[in-house]
């Protein structure tokens, strides 16, 4: 999987207790909007890092749940609020998506 393929259609809902190569992608997001936010001073959409263990369990989802606040309070527009409630849905997959770019490019 790659950000630019990343829809939320194709990717499956996640939540605690799930596992596999999708958890084990998401890891990998997060913690590249968690390393390009440090590097480029931008707000801090995460403060945690995850374990890369492809398991999606309380930690993951804490971090999930701050993303999701986060996004919201910082790209407010045009996008509408994501929901706030650590699970990764279309509209936490996408806004995943759009975070990596805007703080990549």
């Amino acid at each position: 999987m790659t950000v630019s393929t990343m829809t939320g259609s194709t990717l499956p809902t996640l939540k605690n207790g799930d596992s596999g190569d999708a958890v084990r992608f998401l890891e990998q997001l997060l913690s590249s909007i968690y390393w390009f936010g440090l590097q480029q001073g931008r707000p801090s959409l995460i403060t945690n890092l995850v374990i890369f263990d492809a398991q999606y369990d309380s930690q993951c989802q804490q971090v999930v749940t701050e993303f999701q606040k986060n996004y919201n309070a910082i790209f407010p527009f045009p996008s509408p609020d994501i929901t706030v409630d650590g699970v990764v849905g279309p509209q936490t997959w996408k806004a995943l998506a759009d975070a990596i770019f805007k703080y990549t490019y």
